[in-house]
Order: structure tokens, then sequence, then C-alpha cells
């Protein structure tokens, strides 16, 4: 089984870096919301769309932009 390794190549790493970085400040900013009392819109999961797909093309190799050495 393969542990998840974040890619050797900076594009790919900081790719995954701003996707991670995405979903803690929309998480975050949703705690902050319902902390003060501020409704939401209905589809605000959407907004963690953006940061999935930023890690999934640092992390799959097929969508990745910098090919990872084997």
């Amino acid at each position: 089984m393969k542990m998840f390794t974040l890619p050797k190549r900076a594009l790919n790493r900081a790719l995954v870096y701003a996707g991670l970085f995405g979903i803690v400040f929309q998480l975050t900013a949703a705690c902050y919301a319902w902390w003060h009392g501020v409704s939401l819109q209905a589809g605000w999961l959407l907004t963690l769309v953006a940061p999935l797909l930023c890690i999934a093309s640092g992390t799959l190799s097929a969508l990745q932009l910098q090919k990872e050495p084997d």
C-alpha cells in the first residue's frame, strides 16, 4: 500500500500547497461566519472544488503539469 507523499517537482508541490491552503481558508471562513451568525449561501461547499482541483492536479499523474520521475 502506497503512502501519500508530496510531489517532488516544484510546480506540482506548489499546487498541492495552494489547494491545502484554500481548503483551510474556506473552512476557517465558514467557521467564522457560523460563529458570528452569518448565514452562508446554499452551495458554499462548491467553493471547495477549486482547492480540490489544485490538489488533484498536483498529485494525480494524469493531471500533473510537470510529470514526476518514477
